[in-house]
């Protein structure tokens, strides 16, 4: 699997839109300025307004390792682990305190940009899990 930064997608397509979006389905990553940057925006093509901080696990959690279901991986048409992209949901909360979702990350897969939110199942991951900018 890698990271969103470290391949040439933009545009993604999610066929049954995102959880709490299901009327948009494509999106581009959108790099917050030029070079590498911890952070990009997820941009939906069809509303300009909707757009979601995301970033790659493992510039905070080099550790992390999701278990994607085999119907995840079917339904993405992924064959080989390294054609997977894996990217997080990022909120910030109050004080700018930056949490980011490693329960439900976002897999695509880069030959077919086909995409979606998964969610790992009897996974030891949080929903909100803190970063520290200083990592970025």
């Amino acid at each position: 699997m890698t990271d969103s930064r470290s391949s040439n997608i933009s545009t993604i397509l999610f066929e049954d839109g995102i959880p709490g979006f299901p009327d948009h389905q494509e999106f581009e990553l959108v790099d917050f300025a030029e070079g590498e940057s911890a952070f990009q925006l997820l941009q939906s093509t069809r509303d300009e307004d909707l757009a979601m901080i995301v970033c790659s696990p493992w510039l905070f959690f080099p550790d992390y390792e999701p278990e994607i279901t085999d119907a995840d991986r079917d339904g993405l048409d992924l064959v080989n682990p390294d054609d997977a992209v894996v990217f997080c949901p990022v909120t910030i909360g109050p004080e700018n305190r930056l949490t980011v979702n490693l329960l439900g990350p976002f897999v695509v897969n880069a030959g077919t940009r086909q995409a979606r939110q998964i969610v790992l199942i009897d996974s030891k991951y949080e929903t909100q899990t803190p970063i520290q900018i200083e990592a970025a």
